[in-house]
């Protein structure tokens, strides 16, 4: 019975951490995983740097997309072209390497751009994450040189300019063609209804 006992003790032990190992390994094959890379790097590899705080964050999105528009008040510009209030995207979940800074934390944000959303609906926007090299301090290492004011306005107000510029120079093209297309029917239907011959009938 002994004998027993420690053969069915050692089954139930490998079933146990044979689940374990099940339910482990998917957290670990999604969570984030991204080297450490140097203030220099990042600020070489990144179009826009700038320190800011965390006014707030809104969800945009529910689908695999999905992301974090994160609004800074900027107060140092480093690099790109900056706004006083930026919004800089980063995907929503941790496991994506998104960044998820507290509201009200001061930041030194090293982003990328790139385009968010799809069709009429795109946008370019920086964008960053865990991986970007950002600074949780608003303590700039000097590497980064001397810093210069942001532009006053609001980011996502240009954006919002842009694609209402977009919309109506699509729509005045449409306009353009419509107007073109029947002057073309009209001029064929005259031809048709003035002919020479016609005439001298």
């Amino acid at each position: 019975m002994t004998r027993l006992a420690g053969r069915l003790l050692a089954l139930v032990t490998a079933l146990l951490l044979a689940g374990g190992l099940t339910v482990i390994s998917p957290e670990r094959a999604y969570a984030c995983s991204c080297a450490g890379i140097s203030t220099r790097r990042a600020l070489e590899e990144s179009d826009a740097a700038f320190r800011g705080t965390v006014l707030n964050k809104t969800d945009v999105d529910r689908a695999a997309g999905a992301r974090t528009d994160i609004r800074f008040q900027v107060d140092a510009v480093y690099k790109g072209t900056i706004f006083r209030e930026q919004v800089v995207a980063s995907a929503r979940d941790s496991a994506s390497c998104g960044l998820d800074p507290a509201v009200g934390s001061t930041w030194v944000i090293f982003a990328q751009t790139g385009v968010q959303g799809s069709g009429n609906d795109a946008v370019t926007r920086l964008i960053t994450g865990l991986c970007h090299g950002n600074i949780p301090s608003g303590s700039a290492p000097a590497i980064l040189g001397p810093p210069r004011r942001p532009l006053d306005g609001a980011s996502d107000r240009e954006e919002r300019s842009i694609n209402a510029d977009k919309t109506l120079s699509r729509g005045l093209a449409i306009g353009g063609i419509a107007v073109l297309f029947f002057g073309a029917l009209a001029a064929i239907g005259l031809g048709v209804l003035w002919r020479p011959g016609r005439a001298e009938r």
